[in-house]
Order: structure tokens, then sequence, then C-alpha cells
């Protein structure tokens, strides 16, 4: 009888541990589903909310490249004359060499946002490279680009930084 005690209660230690790994597996799953990059970068703004943080009304965004990309600009104007913002969604690679020093730009880290976050720029505005805003959060990585005219540097990183707020929002 001894031994039949024994054994039912290792049964029941069994189910117990097999149960507690099947929801240990979910919530592992569950997480990684929640971790995965966006496949859609249009998908991570609405109009409206770029047309807020912008100050100007923007169209609808599109892609420029991929599904990876997104670019919002100002309605009725051209790229090199109105507001624009892009968001590119990376690959954890290209975030880590973004953060490699670079004679002539200046790489800081943004504390506060996310898991990890950087800027970068070359002291002046160039659409596209300066200033960039790169932020990780779990296996999602992307880049911040905002041009807005008349905007001065700093201006231009706190847009890129409300941005950013705004799609860690989404994620």
């Amino acid at each position: 009888m001894a031994g039949y005690n024994w054994m039912c209660s290792n049964q029941i230690t069994m189910r117990e541990l097999t149960a507690a790994c099947l929801v240990l597996g979910l919530q592992t799953m569950a997480q990684s589903a929640m971790a995965a990059a966006p496949t859609d970068a249009c998908a991570l703004l609405s109009q409206q909310e770029v047309t807020t943080a912008l100050g100007v009304s923007v169209d609808a965004g599109k892609h420029k490249i991929s599904a990876g990309d997104c670019r919002w600009t100002e309605s009725g104007k051209s790229v090199a004359d109105g507001a624009v913002l892009q968001v590119n969604v990376t690959e954890a690679q290209a975030f880590e060499i973004g953060k490699t020093p670079l004679s002539g730009w200046n790489k800081k880290p943004e504390t506060g946002l996310a898991d990890d976050a950087y800027f970068v720029d070359s002291g002046k505005i160039y659409f596209l490279v300066s200033p960039t805003l790169s932020v990780k959060k779990g296996l999602v990585f992307f880049v911040i680009a905002a041009k807005i005219p008349d905007a001065s540097l700093e201006q231009t990183k706190a847009i890129e930084k409300t941005v950013a707020v705004r799609v860690l929002g989404r994620l």
C-alpha cells in the first residue's frame, strides 16, 4: 500500500508539473507573439496622429520600398518643400550598427524610452539621416525621421520622441 500512495502522489505531481509547463509555455508563446515585429509600418500611426505630431495636415502614409517603411507627407507639398515623417521597422543588427561611433556624428542614448533608444544627428537637419531616433522594445526595432520646415534640430528631435511614444503604445 505504501508503494501505491507514493505512486499516486507522483502521478498528481506529474499532472501538476505538466499543467504548470503548459501554462508557462502558453505565456511564453503569448509574449513572443506580442514581441513580434510589426509587418506594416503604416499601421503604427494613424494619419491624424501624424497630422497632430507635425502640426500640418498630411496625406495617408505610403510605403516607399516595402511594408517595413512608411512615409507621411504634408498635404499638397513635395517632400522637399513640406513636412515629412518616416518610420522604418528595422532589424536588431541595424539597430546595433547605428550605435557605432562615426566622426562628425552625435550618437546619444535617450533614456526612459522603451528598452533602448538613441538619437543620431550631424548637428544639422538632413531628412532621413539627421536627426533620427532609433528605438528598441523587446524584439521590435524602428527608426523615426522627421522634417519640419523651419524647425530646429531640438524641435525635430522632440517631435520624433513624441512619435516614438505613440508607436510604442501600439506595440
